[in-house]
């Protein structure tokens, strides 16, 4: 009996895969387009398609086509759908419910894909701190928001998009505007207006498992700061150990947030903020992380965070924390440091210190590094990072050190 897998295009899958290929399950691949099978085709399909015996390109408007001629050709059903990435599990959701699999139904889905409708239904079912947040559509709404709010600043986002795309942070009416405008222009769902809450903000990520039983695996406290004249700019992620604080709160808070939103055989990756009030919701999604805490997270606990999703996504078996090992994970120190781009750079000519940082005693990694030929945009959001350099050791001074050194050693000219 063969699993479904939904856009195998990218490492995330594809470490998924090479998993369960291993256990010896054969997987039919599903594309939302025919862009992305020509995309698995040159990357991935000569290493894992030994183990694909089908391929079917999604027409969305016959996802009920498909399933009669998924049926047809695999009487016996499936062990399930991993539907690893959040641009395409709307669709994963319509395919699962045509199929009858047990997955997130469609309903469920939405949730994560809309900010609003998801704290609108976290404030009606739940009693899990939220801030206020409202989609507008008029400056005069707009406004109305903010002196009801009666303080500075405003948050204004998109209610779609994710990475901190197309947020700005208002100070004045002039500013909760222009957002707006912006936003509104941009393409990635309705204006939404919310509260700002102070405090440190964090990221969690964790597995939901059959019957929404929640582990957090791992817990990272952002490090952001204004610079060339933009706010909140990626800097640096911290791991937070199991012992520490906020871990022990935040990882409860998270786990009445995901059961409220009724995920199920998904991970998860949310973003809090910790202030004198307790954790308070910023966003989540059905998703893993990006950039590279899932390895990392991976490397602290010496278990694949990827095997543990696949195994959710297929399978009937409750989260545990046997799942992970909280004592290697607290003995290591982590940081994730983020390049920060402050002017524009039309063609990049070089990369200079790559091959010593790489040297550095705890790295661990490198991301988003841009190759030459290619622009360096200015550093706004998760998109726009230069560069990432993940670290790794047992002596968090030395990781602080490294860390010094990677901003000082990496750079585009």
């Amino acid at each position: 009996m063969p699993y479904l897998i939904l856009d195998p295009t990218d490492e995330y899958a594809a470490h998924q895969m090479r998993f369960l290929d291993r256990l010896g399950l054969p997987a039919v691949a599903l594309f939302s387009s025919r862009g992305h099978q020509g995309l698995w085709r040159r990357r991935y399909a000569d290493e894992l398609g030994a183990r694909v015996v089908a391929e079917h390109v999604v027409d969305r408007d016959d996802v009920g086509g498909l399933a009669r001629t998924l049926g047809a050709q695999h009487p016996d059903g499936f062990f399930g759908l991993v539907a690893w990435d959040e641009r395409h599990i709307l669709l994963a959701a319509e395919i699962g419910e045509a199929l009858h699999l047990d997955w997130n139904p469609r309903d469920v889905i939405e949730r994560f894909r809309d900010k609003s409708l998801m704290k609108s239904w976290l404030r009606a079912n739940t009693t899990v701190r939220l801030n206020r947040a409202r989609l507008v559509a008029s400056a005069n709404e707009a406004l109305a928001f903010q002196d009801e709010v009666g303080a500075w600043p405003i948050v204004v986002k998109p209610s779609g998009g994710a990475g901190s795309m197309s947020v700005f942070f208002a100070g004045d009416r002039g500013e909760l505007l222009h957002g707006c405008q912006f936003v509104r222009e941009g393409g990635l769902g309705e204006v939404l207006l919310e509260e700002f809450v102070g405090g440190a903000e964090f990221a969690v990520n964790g597995i939901a498992d059959h019957v929404g039983g929640v582990l957090v695996t791992d817990l990272w406290r952002y490090d952001r700061r204004d610079s060339h004249g933009v706010h909140n700019v990626y800097f640096e992620t911290h791991k937070v150990g199991s012992r520490e604080e906020p871990f022990a709160e935040v990882a409860a808070y998270a786990a009445d947030v995901i059961r409220g939103l009724s995920l199920r055989r998904s991970p998860f990756h949310m973003e809090v903020k910790v202030d004198d009030g307790g954790p308070c919701l910023i966003e989540v999604g059905a998703r893993f992380a990006g950039g590279n805490q899932v390895t990392l997270a991976s490397e602290l606990h010496g278990h694949s965070m990827f095997e543990l999703a696949a195994c959710h996504y297929l399978d009937d078996i409750r989260v545990s924390p046997c799942d992970v090992d909280y004592a290697r994970y607290d003995e290591l120190s982590a940081r994730i440091v983020s390049g920060v781009q402050e002017t524009p750079i039309p063609c990049i000519e070089a990369v200079l210190g790559i091959d010593e940082v790489r040297a550095l005693p705890s790295f661990a990694g490198v991301g988003m590094l841009r190759r030459p030929g290619s622009p360096a945009p200015v550093s706004r959001d998760v998109n726009t990072k230069a560069w990432e350099v993940c670290l790794l050791h047992a002596a968090a001074e030395q990781v602080a050190v490294d860390a010094r050194a990677t901003r000082a050693l990496l750079r585009y000219v």
